[in-house]
């Protein structure tokens, strides 16, 4: 997608340019093959430039293989003259004593969470204060190295620039909720086709991340199986017929499926519907165990969260958010992109939550340097 705020209004986006095609040479976020990936990415960019009416050579992009997470590190800095100076922030946000606690992985982002000043009292702003310490509670964001290396050589076959790279919560939180529930507390869950990205949000920050390895294509892989049907077929029956609530009436609803025979030939076969409605479950039910299950163990806090956001193609499964009330105990809605104008349909799905979100990202981020940088010149020009 290619797009841009709108007036200056980076809780806008328009859309100039949108371009897509069949994935090919990734596999759970990983490239497989650097050639096929290429080829699939240069026809979406060429759509989405034909679109615009101009071409990009930079671009930023989402990554979601190579197990991205993030965590909170605590670092502490006495204070030599007890009052609190610029460079003493940019030292603590420098501080990378905790490179080398994962070998394999690099760190994606830095960013503070909360700065505290003596007997840990918090503050937004700690510069000018008067202080013997400070401590900076900064969200780490980490990728494996390996991954995050061939998706780079796979975009520059492309003759593109990777400008900068984002995570899925990061980028769904801020295309499907508003700035109040990220404040008040959240999570966001995204079921992609073969990883679910799941994010805690809290004063507006994404203080958790991690993903499980299961996602959309299991339930289609579960359809081919029980069904005895190809995979294209399922995953058609999946978006047209997909449900996971148990209706009575649905043992007499019969659904045109077109099966394998034993002689290898193709025919059709009228099955019930409540059939596909009893492989799907158990598939969603899953992931959502194995959410719970990721959250108990690396933040046990999120019981106190009261909303839960679900986003990605799956969430568009008919009965998704009921599942989820009976895990999570709490409010659930399904997660549509919001802050586009001039935007095609097809891009308000859920499937696109993701996509949207990196553009809203890049647009702030843009907006918040060009900012900078005006001030930068300002005060060089009236300061020297």
């Amino acid at each position: 997608m290619i797009g841009q705020s709108v007036d200056n209004n980076n809780i806008q986006i328009k859309v100039l340019g949108f371009g897509q095609h069949i994935s090919m040479g990734l596999n759970r976020g990983k490239v497989t093959d650097l050639v096929k990936l290429s080829h699939a990415i240069s026809k979406a960019v060429e759509k989405a430039e034909e679109m615009a009416g101009f071409r990009v050579s930079n671009l930023n992009c989402n990554i979601s293989g190579g197990s991205p997470f993030s965590e909170i590190t605590t670092n502490n800095l006495q204070i030599d003259n007890e009052f609190i100076k610029k460079h003493d922030i940019l030292k603590l946000l420098n501080d990378d004593k905790y490179k080398d606690k994962y070998q394999q992985y690099v760190p994606l982002s830095r960013t503070p969470k909360a700065f505290k000043i003596d007997h840990d009292f918090e503050v937004d702003n700690p510069v000018g204060l008067k202080s013997k310490s400070l401590t900076l509670d900064a969200i780490n964001t980490f990728v494996d190295r390996d991954v995050l290396t061939n998706i780079n050589k796979t975009v520059e076959l492309c003759h593109l620039n990777i400008d900068k790279f984002y995570i899925t919560p990061e980028l769904t939180g801020i295309s499907t909720m508003i700035r109040e529930e990220r404040h008040h507390g959240a999570i966001i869950i995204d079921i992609g086709a073969s990883l679910t990205s799941i994010g805690v949000y809290l004063k507006d920050n994404l203080v958790f991340s991690n993903i499980i390895k299961v996602g959309g294509i299991h339930i289609t892989s579960d359809l081919v199986k029980g069904l005895g049907t190809e995979a294209e077929e399922a995953e058609k029956l999946k978006i047209l017929h997909g449900s996971v609530d148990n209706d009575q009436v649905d043992a007499f609803k019969k659904i045109d499926v077109k099966i394998i025979t034993e002689k290898g030939e193709i025919t059709s076969h009228d099955f019930p519907k409540s059939m596909l409605t009893a492989i799907i479950k158990p598939r969603v039910e899953e992931i959502f165990e194995l959410i719970v299950n990721k959250l108990n163990q690396s933040f046990p806090d999120y019981s106190k969260i009261s909303k839960i956001i679900i986003t990605g193609g799956t969430s568009n499964l008919h009965g998704i958010s009921n599942i989820a009330k009976n895990y999570f105990k709490c409010d659930v809605r399904i997660g549509k992109p919001i802050g586009l104008l001039n935007a095609p349909d097809l891009l308000q799905s859920p499937s696109f939550s993701c996509l949207v979100g990196l553009v809203l990202k890049s647009s702030r981020e843009s907006e918040n340097q060009s900012l900078f940088s005006f001030i930068y010149k300002l005060k060089k020009m009236f300061l020297g």
